[in-house]
Formats: structure tokens, sequence, C-alpha cells
């Protein structure tokens, strides 16, 4: 009888123990379940948040301000070319066939409380889907925008150059404030 007892109170302890272990797999399944609804529920939240944050680019034209953030972008003038000079020693062409240079004349403006730092990299071209960057062919400084600091209050005026088909026209800039273009808005270049 005593045999009986042990095997009946290990079969008994042994069961316990597997209800245990079923017991503990089943709370962290329904932890991670949970965990994972709460993840997507707060994802989803996250990602409304950041929908209702995402606002419509500001858009406007060729010779008005546009405010981005603390920066103000204005857009002076358009002109193309197939060479730009560099002092009396060198020159640069476009690289491809059929293509011209379109130098985008740009006031950079300052509104914020501290120091901001601007280079070509802030400034893109588009064409409908179709993006062009600056062309990191010129590199003078001069009239060109290279990793400049501007001040609170103060602005630069400075060129981007874009290497584009000659044909095409009708470009939308698109500026951004800081490297990793936090702030963007868009002027017409009509």
């Amino acid at each position: 009888m005593k045999k009986f007892f042990k095997m009946g109170c290990m079969g008994f302890i042994v069961l316990i123990v597997l209800i245990i272990i079923i017991g503990i797999f089943n709370s962290n399944g329904d932890d991670k379940s949970s965990t994972a609804n709460n993840s997507k529920n707060s994802a989803d939240t996250v990602e409304k948040k950041d929908a209702s944050k995402e606002e419509v680019k500001k858009l406007t034209k060729k010779g008005e301000e546009l405010q981005v953030g603390d920066v103000v972008f204005k857009v002076n003038k358009v002109t193309t070319t197939k060479e730009i000079k560099d002092g009396d020693f060198f020159s640069y062409s476009p690289d491809a066939d059929g293509s011209v240079f379109l130098v985008v004349n740009v006031t950079v403006k300052n509104a914020g409380k501290e120091m901001i730092t601007t280079d070509s990299s802030f400034f893109q071209l588009l064409k409908g889907e179709v993006q062009y960057n600056p062309s990191t062919l010129i590199t003078t400084t001069g009239d060109y925008f290279l990793y400049e600091g501007i001040n609170p209050g103060l602005s630069q005026t400075g060129n981007v150059v874009f290497e584009v088909p000659e044909d095409m026209k009708d470009f939308v800039l698109n500026v951004q404030t800081g490297f990793w273009g936090t702030e963007q808005g868009q002027i017409e270049l009509k």
C-alpha cells in the first residue's frame, strides 16, 4: 500500500507540475498575443497620430517666400546653361548627352533662434514622380550652397544646380529643413 500511495502521490505531483507548466506556457502565449495586440493597437494609434501630424506640403510660387519650420525659402530666378565657369581655369559641362544645368537661385533665411546649416542636398527637383538631386559636380564655393551656416535673422543667397533633360520644364523645387528633411515645402519653378 505504501508503494501505491507513493506512486499515487508521485503521479499527483507530476500531474500538478504538468498543469503548472501548461499554465505557464498558456499564460505566456496569452501575454504574447495580448502584447502583440497591444503593440499592434499602439502601432495603429501611432500611425494615426503620424498621419494626422503629417501636413500637406506647403506649395508656393517662384518669387514668393515659403516658411518651412524656422527657415524661409525664396526662389529668385531659374536659368539653364550648358556650362558653368569657375574662374579662368575650370568649367563644368553636363555629363549626359541632351542635358543642361538648371540653376536655381535661392535665398534662405533663418527665422529661428539658433544657427542653421544648409547645403545643396537640402533641395530636390521634382517633375511628377521623378526626382532630381543637385549636381555634385559643382564643388566650388562662392555662389553655391556648400554647408554654410546662417545665424538667426540672417539670410544667404546661392545657387543650386541640377542636371536635367534639355527639353524638360515646369519643375517643382522641394525644400527641407535639416539634414533629415523633417519639414518640407515645395516651390513651383514656372
